[in-house]
């Protein structure tokens, strides 16, 4: 099958912003991006076990490239085993259309597949926990990204997901900053987490994600998505 020939081996990429290590299982060509758009756009929720399975592996190369630190006793105790996997999160206008967050169907998923798989002493469990931030809490700061995350609001939903497409990798940073937030910061004090996102293009909303999960407090291991976007084709 193409799908498991594009996926057939991990790889870390730089996703071109400040953020941990990024774990993908391809590259956004070739059958991928008919197989991600499928699932996001055109309801083909049957595909996430295919898309799931392929994240699942590159959450597990991403612990397995951690098991050091998960052997220390010192660095990690017991309540910490439990890594948090925390799907990047989609506008209420997206969900409203299509019925689902793409994201989370990916990262429970994984976390289904990985049952079983990982030592006794390590499990992974998928948590809904950063939304988009209120278009009034991101003008308190007054910055470009917060006046361009409002008119997008106002021209094409809470996130203007569809405007982002066009945007280059230093408006989409500006634009993403102080647009997300943690939506219960005590679920993730103090915990491990991993950033799950279907596709990563300039990694200006996982770096975003970063932020403002160690604000919570929590320690982010790394980013892991399905597929990514190469550097000369991102917009």
């Amino acid at each position: 099958m193409r799908w498991k020939r594009a996926c057939a081996k991990t790889e870390r990429v730089d996703p071109m912003q400040d953020v941990p290590e990024t774990v993908v299982a391809s590259r956004y060509d070739g059958i991928v991006p008919r197989v991600v758009l499928g699932m996001k756009n055109a309801g083909r929720t049957d595909l996430v076990p295919l898309m799931g399975d392929a994240l699942a592996r590159c959450v597990f190369e991403l612990l397995r490239a951690h098991r050091e630190d998960f052997g220390r006793s010192s660095v990690l105790d017991a309540t910490e085993r439990e890594v948090l996997l925390i799907p990047a999160p989609s506008s209420s206008s997206s969900v409203s259309r299509r019925g689902y967050a793409p994201a989370t169907l990916l990262a429970r998923e994984a976390a289904r597949r990985l049952k079983g798989r990982l030592p006794a002493s390590l499990r992974v469990m998928p948590l809904d926990i950063v939304g988009y931030a209120s278009a009034s809490s991101r003008n308190d700061g007054g910055s470009i990204g917060d006046v361009a995350g409002t008119l997008a609001g106002l021209l094409g939903g809470a996130s203007g997901e569809g405007e982002q497409k066009t945007l280059s990798a230093v408006a989409r940073s500006e634009r993403m900053h102080g647009a997300l937030r943690v939506l219960e910061p005590t679920l993730v004090a103090g915990r491990l987490c991993i950033i799950c996102d279907d596709v990563v293009t300039t990694g200006a909303t996982a770096a975003e994600m970063v932020r403002v999960l160690r604000e919570a407090g929590s320690v982010v291991l790394g980013v892991c998505a399905v597929a990514s976007v190469p550097k000369k084709a991102s917009p």
